[in-house]
């Protein structure tokens, strides 16, 4: 094979520009503390960098979902608290009339105190979150319990004909959503029982014991199927809030899983991606060495001509 002075100096410079480039490569790195800056620096690490990256979006997405959906429930929580402390207190006040022979003034002051109780119970199930009604299905701008009160001092709670029982859902894994809303209905409806009906009967009748119409007919049914149904109610309301605590610590507990995946995916992303910066460095001053070496072969390689001295 034919060498010539030419070639040498093509072969020369194509190393030299090789050299040279692994330079750049290397202070590039440097720079950005990243090994793979462009996909033709290794195709197959750019590949795997993106994917992982996509999987730490969408599992922080997640993470994002369960913080929603937990303060949603947190809140959700704390009224059905709101809700069995209101009825504790109705039960009491129901076996304190029923039980009890009060004077007039002192019936009509536990018949105001009642009627306070059954509107505050509908002000919690119109409670909202980030402004956004809790209890009222998927309809969320509505809120579901109507708060009427009566000329003649009683108070009726009716549900908003346009909420619903529908479940609020959010994704918070791969591959999994929960249900994170109670609606009004569920809480006023239960085995075909309609709680709503008792709470209004409720008012009539503690209504009429103040008024001192049929006192004694109106005591016996507040001790009977009235007391039954609030009663009802309030073991309902409890087992709905257990159930509900589930799934605030389903959530929790796939937050926790979340957590370490991500962790774990960042520590493979970095195994792929960052660089270690001492090792560049010497790397770096070694490829700056060969540089500077192939400079001083080419000095010897090309050598001055008349031609050179004539321009």
């Amino acid at each position: 094979m034919r060498i010539t002075n030419s070639s040498m100096i093509r072969n020369h410079m194509y190393d030299t520009q090789q050299n040279l480039q692994r330079m750049d490569t290397l202070n590039k790195q440097l720079d950005t503390g990243k090994q793979i800056n462009r996909i033709s620096d290794d195709p197959h690490k750019a590949v795997k960098i993106m994917n992982l990256n996509n999987e730490i979006k969408y599992t922080e997405k997640y993470n994002y979902n369960i913080d929603e959906t937990v303060g949603w429930m947190n809140n959700t929580d704390s009224s059905l608290e709101e809700v069995g402390r209101v009825l504790s207190d109705i039960q009491g006040s129901i076996l304190k009339v029923g039980n009890g022979t009060y004077p007039e003034n002192a019936m009509k002051a536990i018949n105001a105190e009642m009627n306070e109780k059954i509107k505050e119970l509908g002000e919690i199930l119109n409670a909202s979150h980030g402004g956004r009604y809790m209890f009222g299905g998927d309809n969320v701008d509505e809120p579901p319990v109507n708060i009427i009160e009566n000329a003649d001092g009683t108070v009726k709670l009716e549900l908003n004909p346009n909420a619903n029982p529908n479940n609020l859902k959010a994704d918070i894994s791969e591959g999994i959503s929960i249900d994170y809303n109670i609606s009004a209905k569920e809480i006023m409806e239960h085995n075909g029982t309609g709680y709503i009906s008792a709470i209004n009967n409720l008012s009539k009748l503690m209504n009429d014991v103040a008024s001192g119409n049929n006192v004694e007919d109106s005591k016996r049914e507040l001790l009977g199927t009235v007391k039954e149904d609030i009663d009802g109610l309030f073991n309902h309301s409890v087992d709905i809030r257990t159930t509900f605590g589930v799934r605030v610590s389903t959530a929790e507990k796939l937050k926790e899983l979340n957590d370490e995946n991500i962790l774990n995916m960042k520590g493979v992303l970095s195994l792929d991606q960052d660089v270690d910066h001492v090792n560049k460095f010497i790397e770096l001053k070694s490829a700056e060495m060969v540089y500077q070496a192939s400079i001083q072969v080419g000095t010897k390689l090309i050598q001055p001509t008349i031609l050179d001295y004539l321009r």
